[in-house]
């Protein structure tokens, strides 16, 4: 379930039946940090009502749905109560704008600006049946990875086009239903001018928010990991983090171990892996509104891969994969793509490269610019 579109289209539907069949067994509290630190069962935070701040400090993970006996969510109540809180006028999103992918300029344009990565050598927006949609996070801090998944997509498919949007999640993800509605009305526009029938995706967020909504339009999503051949030869030991947005259905996590094995590597898995995966701490964009829960989320999980033994621990979202790097000691992070091509990029800076746009008076009026309306 892609909660935050879950809850844009079903209302209060989750704090209703939480309120009537959530038996207060614990399960999810004793998987979450924020249900944790508000010490209340579901069942009570829904018949009083989620708080504003509660909220925004949800990653909307999902890791509660997955653990309840009876598939309740938490997670959707939190969501729901940021469409209400937005529309209610009770948080000052607009004070989040550089992340608003709609904008002329946001975060990832600007870091693209400063750090003059550009695809003027790729078809970008070119009319073709194929597209790869690589997803914001990686064109914007993995431009040499993103290269080299285009030049391989490029040998199965040689006309296939290359499109630099965002997938629109982060705006439903904040409660802007309406301007995540337009966008993806916006993108749905542009796929069919294009022409493209098939959209191959890197990112499992983009997999997943994309998928069922273009399917109406006869536009098919895969991922770039299907039918996947041997990658560049290696061995060692790897531990995997699944992505959030994959663990009800576990698509990325089969076909990335698939790759990896026949590639040579051996893996471990951490304690909580798959269906019940802990979140990274980029999820729910709580890296903006609660940054110490999310350190505690990123912290958490580097434990449990340090306590694996692995040499390398990979994850197929890059997002997740920049968490880790920014933190990680005893082991390397990479990203599974830049393994099966035989690429070599460093994200452990790539957290400090993008402050460091908004210090001094440059940054004052890169921070100016990024926030003018």
């Amino acid at each position: 379930m892609n909660v935050a579109r879950g809850v844009a289209d079903s209302g209060a539907g989750p704090r209703r039946e939480l309120a009537e069949k959530c038996t207060a067994c614990g399960q999810c509290a004793a998987s979450c940090l924020l249900l944790e630190e508000i010490g209340e069962a579901p069942l009570d935070i829904a018949c009083r009502g989620a708080t504003v701040e509660e909220a925004f400090s949800c990653s909307l993970c999902e890791l509660c749905t997955a653990v309840c006996p009876i598939g309740l969510s938490p997670a959707g109540m939190f969501a729901a109560k940021r469409v209400e809180a937005i529309a209610g006028g009770e948080f000052p999103i607009d004070d989040y704008r550089y992340l608003y992918p709609d904008r002329e300029l946001n975060i990832c344009k600007l870091y693209r600006e400063k750090c003059n990565i550009h695809y003027q050598e790729l078809p970008v927006d070119q009319e073709g049946e194929v597209a790869f949609f690589p997803g914001c996070t990686m064109i914007t801090y993995g431009p040499d990875l993103t290269r080299a998944a285009f030049h391989h997509l490029a040998e199965l498919w040689p006309r296939v086009t290359f499109l630099t949007d965002c997938c629109g999640k982060p705006l439903y993800q904040m409660g802007l239903k309406e301007r995540g509605e337009n966008f993806t009305a916006f993108l749905k526009d542009k796929l069919k001018k294009l022409g493209v029938r098939l959209l191959v995706t890197a990112c499992p967020n983009c997999f997943y928010e994309l998928r069922n909504r273009l399917a109406p339009e006869g536009i098919e999503v895969r991922t770039i990991y299907e039918n996947w051949g041997p990658g560049a030869a290696g061995k060692g030991l790897i531990t995997i983090h699944d992505s959030c947005p994959d663990r009800h259905e576990g698509i990325f996590a089969r076909q990335v171990r698939k790759a990896l094995r026949n590639s040579g590597y051996q893996l471990v898995e951490m304690e909580h892996h798959g269906p019940n995966t802990f979140c990274c701490g980029s999820g729910g964009q709580i890296s903006h509104f609660r940054p110490d829960l999310a350190m505690a989320l990123t912290d958490r999980r580097l434990e449990e891969a340090s306590d694996t033994g692995a040499g390398i621990l990979a994850g197929y979202c890059l997002s997740c994969v920049l968490n880790f790097a920014r933190a990680a000691s005893g082991f390397r992070v990479r990203h599974v793509l830049d393994i099966l091509l035989g690429q070599e990029e460093d994200y452990s800076e790539i957290k400090k490269r993008a402050k460091a746009l908004f210090s001094g008076p440059e940054g004052e009026e890169n921070w100016r610019r990024l926030m003018a309306e």
